[in-house]
């Protein structure tokens, strides 16, 4: 006999490093208009870390961190979700940046990318009619 379980998953957040925490807050704060929603400080009262709420139970985690984790992980990007892709390429384009929106070759999903103050490639996507994921959203 075997016993199915139904369990709710969901994405909750990613952790980053970040050699100046400052930057990264004031880029995802500019960027997303995430916020602060909790600090870790140490003992001395300096912080070193940061929830950022970005929306809908969504955080990114960040610490200080000033060299890279050898981990031999295969990470490449963190991807947004947005339900207007043109608007958030011109915010991004009033920030500085240079976004170019394409549709991917073969998922023809619209997407531009960019990367944080520590080189972090995100991506941004819009699921229009011609998304091979609209279905599945």
């Amino acid at each position: 006999r075997v016993l199915i379980m139904q369990v709710s998953v969901r994405l909750s957040h990613v952790c980053f490093g970040s050699q100046d925490l400052a930057a990264t807050i004031a880029f995802y704060s500019n960027l997303l208009d995430a916020e602060v929603v909790h600090r870790f400080v140490n003992d001395s009262n300096e912080l070193y870390g940061v929830f950022l709420k970005v929306s809908n139970g969504t955080f990114l985690e960040f610490f200080n961190q000033q060299e890279p984790v050898a981990t031999g992980g295969l990470f490449r990007h963190v991807c947004f979700e947005v339900d207007d892709i043109e608007e958030m390429a011109e915010k991004v384009l009033k920030m500085g940046y240079s976004p170019e929106v394409k549709r991917g070759r073969l998922d023809r999903i619209l997407q531009f990318f960019v990367h944080d103050p520590d080189g972090t490639m995100i991506e941004f996507q819009e699921h229009d009619s011609q998304s091979a994921l609209r279905d599945h959203v």
